[in-house]
């Protein structure tokens, strides 16, 4: 081989190599965007639900159930 087509070897291999590198982080970032985007809609989620029962009790609370925490005889029954 002479020295041109070593020289190129290298530098096709090297540029493989460095791009794929590339791929892995731009994957990488990506995905961590997704799932930050995916926790912060369930948290959003999670919000509208709350003020949702919020109003839902300001507009009629006899609709919803009537929760009591439960007293220390009836853990003991448990």
């Amino acid at each position: 081989m002479t020295r041109m087509r070593i020289v190129l070897v290298i530098f096709t291999v090297t540029a493989c190599l460095i791009f794929t590198i590339f791929l892995r982080t731009s994957a990488s970032r990506m995905f961590n965007r997704y799932r930050q985007a995916s926790v912060e809609q369930k948290e959003l989620l999670q919000k509208l639900w709350q003020q949702q029962l919020r109003l839902e009790c300001l507009v009629n609370p006899a609709g919803l159930p009537n929760l009591k925490a439960p007293t220390d005889n009836e853990q003991e029954a448990q």
